[in-house]
């Protein structure tokens, strides 16, 4: 997720001097301070209300300041968080959760079964408009609630005493306990969300390894080590700073002088002198994520079946992960490698030769009614960003060259960009990108099913839903994953979208910093982070 970008000049002005909570003001040299860790965050936050955040910009942040009754290990594997144990009944539908003795709020109020009652309810109320519920729709009469024709109280989770939580769910859903590690599944401080005090230090309540302490629009969000934190013992950096920097190169110059510890990506155009100048510093890994075009299927020329698969087959993959330079693998399917007992489906032409692949390309083309005398003339949309920029206009030289179609290329500013996405009158291919909210094939295939509000193609094809439906209430972990890969199949076969490729995380992390691990979620939460000692 991006906002605006600035310039360099413009961030190290207005980050010269960070105004504490206290009112005292530190200087923001991250080679000085033992205590603080600088990160990068890609932009500001969109909210940092776990009910409503949606962006990577703020999950970044929720995940240091609350906790799930699951939480995520360094690695990024499921591990307890407030919830020390768990027990999943025989037909997979009732899950009892034992939340810990001393889990504690920043002001001292235990954690309780009823904070993750209200919380739930919270994201099912269709008052709260959570873009995230989605996510909860397993939970048992989550979708009535949220549609308004059950009352709250009715939803699926029930506090059976201060410290024990029960969730039922509608029918089996294996990504479940995942979920519970998102910010969507965080508990709620009833006096936070009252006084909607998430971005209010003097306010804020949460009950994450951190506490906030600063929050700047377009500046630093400022974060402290909670005391009151269950494992309070074992968070080692007092301090960690995130800040909102859009621009790579910006990062990049900000790391190189000393006031970044850690960079949130690279320019990709660095990543070859990085490899041979601090190679010990780089962080490339393979990461859940997919960067696609969507088309869009609710009018002509696009809903045209033909026409999507010759569009898709005239993009060499290869070609476009190779100008990019950044590491990425070439995208043939939705799922990303990686994902946990998930066997990935691909285009059943991947294993033709570029000129073998181009010929069926410009017959289907022909096929669809076009041709380089009556070519096809569509709209390529996509945000303001260097990599779209060049994603864009490898693409459309791709379709021109090796079809003639006619691309207009049209540049948003994000959050315009966001704006149009739901408004299918006003594009007809948009860029997008969708990261994995956990380990599961089902973050990736949910988002195609018919209705899903990710759906940007607004595909519908109901085997693939079904397919999908009956997947979640296998049990068996190999029947589960044939119905997935046949879904997968399925969707790759109707072209809804272009996948073109699967990102890699790539940091830049100082020296001295340990417990940054890679993982295919690319999550890092500080409280596994620990800063030696300069000397």
């Amino acid at each position: 997720m991006k906002t605006a970008p600035c310039t360099l000049l413009q961030l190290l002005a207005f980050l010269a001097l960070v105004v504490g909570c206290d009112g005292s003001v530190d200087s923001i040299s991250a080679s000085n301070s033992t205590s603080i860790i600088y990160r990068g965050n890609g932009g500001d936050p969109g909210s940092l209300d776990p009910a409503l955040a949606e962006d990577l910009h703020a999950f970044n942040i929720l995940t240091d300041l609350y906790e799930g009754l699951v939480a995520e290990s360094a690695t990024g594997q499921l591990v307890p968080g407030v919830a020390e144990s768990w027990t999943i009944s025989d037909d997979s539908l009732v899950y009892t959760f034992t939340l810990r003795g001393d889990a504690r709020w920043s002001n001292g109020d235990r954690v309780t079964s009823l904070d993750f009652v209200n919380a739930f309810r919270r994201v099912a109320n269709p008052g709260t408009a959570s873009v995230y519920g989605f996510l909860l729709e397993p939970i048992l009469h989550f979708p009535e609630v949220q549609n308004g024709s059950l009352p709250v109280d009715q939803l699926g989770v029930t506090a059976l005493d201060e410290r024990i939580l029960q969730i039922r769910l509608a029918e089996p859903s294996p990504q479940i306990i995942a979920v519970l590690a998102m910010p969507i599944a965080f508990p709620a401080h009833e006096s936070t969300v009252a006084r909607r005090a998430f971005t209010d230090p003097d306010s804020f309540v949460g009950n994450g390894a951190y506490s906030l302490i600063a929050y700047n629009i377009g500046g630093p969000t400022r974060l402290r080590r909670n005391p009151m934190y269950w494992d309070a013992g074992s968070v080692a950096v007092e301090e960690v700073v995130y800040l909102p920097i859009v621009d790579p190169g910006t990062e990049l110059n900000m790391y190189r002088a000393g006031e970044l510890d850690i960079t949130n990506t690279i320019p990709p155009e660095h990543v070859r002198s990085l490899r041979e100048n601090r190679p010990d510093e780089l962080r490339i890994s393979p990461s859940l994520a997919l960067y696609y075009l969507a088309f869009d299927l609710t009018e002509p020329p696009l809903d045209n079946a033909l026409l999507r698969q010759a569009l898709s087959m005239a993009i060499d993959r290869e070609q476009l992960v190779s100008l990019i330079g950044r590491g990425e693998q070439a995208a043939f399917g939705i799922v990303p490698h990686g994902v946990t007992g998930h066997v990935g489906a691909e285009f059943t032409w991947r294993a033709f030769s570029n000129h073998e692949r181009l010929r069926r390309a410009r017959a289907l083309y022909r096929e669809a009614g076009y041709s380089k005398d009556a070519p096809l003339a569509i709209k390529y949309t996509y945000d303001a960003g260097d990599i779209h920029e060049k994603v864009a206009l490898a693409v459309s030289s791709m379709w021109r060259d090796n079809l003639g179609v006619e691309v207009a290329l049209e540049k948003r500013e994000w959050q315009y960009f966001l704006q149009t996405r739901d408004k299918r009158a006003e594009w007809q291919v948009m860029r997008f990108a969708w990261f994995g909210d956990y380990n599961h094939a089902s973050t990736f295939t949910n988002i195609f099913r018919s209705g899903d509000p990710q759906n940007l193609s607004a595909y519908a094809n109901p085997e693939y839903d079904r397919l999908l439906t009956t997947a979640s209430s296998e049990t068996g972990m190999r029947a589960r994953a044939a119905h997935m890969t046949r879904a997968e199949s399925i969707l790759l076969a109707d072209h809804p979208i272009a996948p073109l490729y699967f990102f890699v995380s790539k940091h830049l992390v100082r020296p001295g910093i340990t417990g940054f691990e890679n993982n295919v979620l690319d999550r890092h939460p500080s409280k596994y982070l620990f800063l030696e000692q300069k000397p």
